[in-house]
């Protein structure tokens, strides 16, 4: 498979949760942690069974949270192209600059070696980023993301969701939400073969229920993230209708 461009899944935890969070997300996802990193310690990478990680800890002074990095080779040109767009510089860490979004999300442009999504796990893969806009942000900001990732469009199968696919990559779903206003923001996703049996199993790891849908089940893990399984197909990535 041709390799594409690389975006990586930042799950930003409070610092007081970080030894909680280290035992968590690599039994909710399968993966192994590797050894922290940074100069507090504070990152951590989940590691497929092969291939390159694309989901990332990072232990934040602050709430938990979801940010994405966007690979490019031409990084400042990656950084010219997202101010074009409307994002703002917020800061710059170790070269990596951090941006904001129109609608207020935190993203970095890194450059990292391209790479495949690993899928083969037939029972559940955290492969989607879900990010949440208010009714009065959502035509700019998805018309920024769709702009910045050089994605197709697509509309969901429910009203509220468009989709920015990429075959073998971390998928991006762009969720209308009820509310008026407020700050865009992201939360995780899932694809898993049973979703009752995987919610079990996240709730005996510690994670408490929030919410069962018809098409997914939202959770809250022990560092406060909240994300969701998916009725999607684990290998494929794509939706699984039940009648």
């Amino acid at each position: 498979m041709t390799e594409i461009p690389w975006v990586q899944i930042f799950l930003d935890v409070p610092r007081a949760t970080w030894q909680e969070s280290l035992e968590f997300w690599p039994a909710a996802t399968g993966w192994s942690a590797s050894p922290t990193r940074g100069e507090a310690g504070q990152f951590a990478t989940l590691q497929p069974a092969h291939g390159r990680g694309w989901v990332k800890l990072q232990a934040v002074d602050g709430p938990p949270r979801v940010h994405v990095d966007l690979d490019a080779p031409d990084r400042a040109a990656a950084q010219r192209r997202s101010s074009s767009l409307g994002a703002v510089h917020e800061w710059t860490y170790e070269g990596v600059p951090v941006m904001r979004s129109p609608g207020g999300l935190l993203f970095c442009h890194t450059v990292e070696p391209a790479g495949v999504l690993d899928r083969s796990d037939p029972l559940r893969v955290l492969d989607q980023v879900c990010i949440d806009i208010p009714a009065d942000r959502w035509e700019g900001e998805v018309a920024f993301w769709r702009d910045l990732t050089d994605r197709d469009l697509t509309k969901g199968g429910e009203p509220e969701f468009s989709f920015l696919g990429a075959e073998g990559a971390v998928r991006i779903l762009l969720q209308r939400l009820e509310e008026s206003s407020g700050p865009v923001r992201a939360h995780v996703d899932f694809a898993v073969a049973d979703r009752e049996h995987e919610a079990d199993r996240h709730l005996a790891l510690g994670a408490k229920l929030v919410a069962a849908q018809r098409w997914w089940t939202v959770l809250e893990a022990p560092d406060g993230q909240v994300y969701c399984l998916t009725d999607r197909d684990p290998v494929t990535g794509g939706v699984r209708r039940k009648a």
